[in-house]
């Protein structure tokens, strides 16, 4: 082979390097959201470099506080009516004395912020899962009734089926359905207009 066929090759085999490397370096990014220390599950979703308790994310008060009603469906509907739904731009989780402040916030925000109201009178959590294969977050009763902050009022969920619980948390506990769930959670594809146009055709 002649220099200039040597040097194209060498060049080619870079690339591919270069491509596998950046392949790996996203999956490390994704991996490293998570991590286990005595028992307790914390993630990087806020500043770079920061860690979070994942329980941190539920912080509950009195719904009445806001002029929301002290019962479930009643503080679905006022999350639904007063926050309006804003995607994320790469993965940023508010607290949801921040979610209140800006009054918008992706599934992940709205869920902490209902949970954190629920939590103040009954045994609630948020769940972090799948919906159509695509990452979502919803809440969830004790008894598994699914509670869609995403849609504009209160409404029964039409296809409970498609809901795939990975984690359930609040305050006080975190349940993941499967070891190593919440390290699969940052896994999954996010695509939020296909996934609300999904919820969406799900109500007609």
């Amino acid at each position: 082979m002649n220099r200039a066929g040597t040097a194209v090759g060498l060049a080619l085999s870079g690339a591919c390097f270069a491509v596998i490397g950046l392949v790996a370096a996203s999956r490390l990014v994704t991996n490293i959201r998570v991590r286990y220390v005595d028992g307790r599950y914390f993630v990087a979703v806020r500043h770079l470099g920061q860690w979070h308790e994942i329980r941190d994310f539920i912080q509950p008060f009195d719904p009445r506080d806001v002029g929301a009603p002290a019962d479930v469906w009643g503080c679905l509907d006022w999350v639904c009516r007063n926050i309006s739904y804003r995607r994320d731009i790469g993965e940023f989780w508010q607290l949801p004395s921040e979610t209140l402040a800006n009054k918008e916030g992706d599934c992940e925000d709205s869920t902490f912020l209902l949970t954190s109201m629920l939590r103040w009178f009954t045994n609630a959590y948020a769940v972090l899962g799948s919906d159509y294969g695509w990452g979502h977050a919803w809440g969830a009763t004790e008894g598994g009734e699914i509670l869609e902050t995403t849609y504009s009022q209160a409404m029964i969920v039409p296809d409970p089926e498609n809901y795939r619980p990975y984690v359930l948390f609040n305050e006080r506990d975190v349940i993941e359905m499967w070891p190593g769930a919440l390290r699969e959670v940052f896994e999954l594809r996010r695509n939020e207009a296909r996934k609300l146009n999904l919820i969406a055709a799900a109500l007609t």
